[in-house]
């Protein structure tokens, strides 16, 4: 009997281990997966193309019907699609801008690499969105490029973010914090002459404190907000009439720096991203009451962006659901309805959809008329110049 068990255990982990193993092995790439296992042609793969487990097949083939895609693939492993066409994209394959509703700005939006940008801007029209970007998180300025070309004025990009990352990486908060480090310079000198192009609307997002918020330990930090790196930042986007997105949580010592940021520059405009992230709308005021270079963006302040987890955990991090709004905030935003914008910050179609959803439902139908043209779009189109 106990030999029994424990042999039916090694087959239990073995079956776990493949699953595990084979999306190590594939996760990156799902179009590629079924191309290596199709042999008939037919961008799918059956059972007897199958090499592993036929248990695991299983657990693969959601719809049951016998064959497995490659968006199930992508389904199983939690990534997103990538485009298989993607060369052949042209912006006609986007549709048309919806305009049935209020059109939104969204400022938080980071080009990713596995998404094409003809896809971003589907998605955008479909949802009535007529402007979106921030920094590329991983790609740097040639994925950055690859997105303006291909979306126009529609896409607002912001530069710096990845080397930042890589910055951090190689050579700690350190690096980030010194003026005379090698990779800032060379960085500074690409994004001026970016902005002097007229290729850039703004820097970020920076990373100055997701110490508590972000998942991924390699670009989680906590760095001097008022360094001389972030005020030379600053200057620069003042320089050239643009904005710094920076992430900042409501760590007493980081919002001091942040302040000392804003006084540095008080012509330099702040995006501050997700409004502090984990703070309550009181203190949102004063932060925005003191500095008026200083705004909010609310992007990860809502799901599907913001995961129930950390609703349940902290539950004044949702300021809005998808059909409320905090009446706190929903107070400060219609005080100050110049200082916020909307973000989404999401990397998958169907989390895109949703966020945009959130927004109008739950965001912009819960404010004034005018409050609400201000938030969408209107104080976008002003701050960052978008036509």
């Amino acid at each position: 009997m106990y030999k029994k068990s424990l042999v039916n255990l090694l087959v239990s982990l073995a079956v776990g281990l493949g699953i595990a193993f084979s999306s190590a092995v594939f996760a990156k790439n799902p179009v590629k997966v079924v191309k290596n296992m199709d042999h008939d042609g037919d961008n799918k793969v059956s059972l007897n193309e199958w090499t592993k487990s036929p248990f695991i097949f299983k657990k693969i083939d959601f719809n049951s019907d016998g064959y497995i895609t490659a968006e199930e693939f992508a389904k199983k492993w939690g990534v997103p699609m990538p485009s298989a066409s993607s060369v052949n994209k042209s912006i006609s394959d986007a549709g048309s801008l919806d305009e049935s509703n209020m059109i939104i700005a969204d400022v938080h939006m980071h080009p990713h690499p596995e998404n094409h940008p003809i896809d971003q801007l589907t998605w955008m029209n479909r949802n009535g969105v007529k402007w979106a970007g921030l920094g590329e998180i991983k790609g740097g300025r040639d994925l950055r490029e690859k997105y303006r070309q291909a979306m126009g004025k529609r896409f607002i990009p912001f530069g710096g973010q990845s080397t930042l990352n890589s910055i951090y990486i190689k050579h700690g908060i350190e690096g980030l914090e010194d003026l005379d480090n090698w990779m800032f310079k060379s960085l500074m000198n690409e994004l001026e002459e970016d902005f002097a192009s007229g290729k850039l609307k703004g820097i970020g997002e920076l990373f100055g404190n997701n110490s508590k918020s972000n998942p991924n330990p390699k670009v989680r930090r906590k760095t001097r907000i008022d360094a001389p790196t972030y005020l030379a930042m600053l200057d620069l986007v003042e320089k050239y009439g643009g904005a710094l997105s920076i992430h900042v949580q409501m760590d007493k010592d980081s919002i001091e720096q942040l302040e000392i940021l804003a006084d540095h520059n008080p012509n330099g405009n702040i995006i501050w991203a997700h409004c502090g992230n984990n703070n309550y709308a009181e203190e949102a005021r004063g932060v925005l009451l003191r500095h008026n270079n200083i705004y909010c963006d609310l992007a990860a302040r809502h799901t599907p962006k913001l995961k129930d987890k950390v609703i349940r955990k902290r539950p004044h991090s949702e300021i809005f659901t998808s059909q409320n709004l905090d009446n706190s905030w929903r107070e400060l935003i219609e005080e100050m309805p110049e200082r916020f914008m909307v973000g989404t910050d999401t990397k998958t179609e169907e989390h895109y959809d949703r966020g945009i959803e959130n927004i109008r439902n739950g965001l912009l139908s819960n404010l004034s008329q005018d409050t609400a043209e201000k938030v969408a779009y209107k104080n976008a189109q002003k701050l960052l110049n978008l036509h």
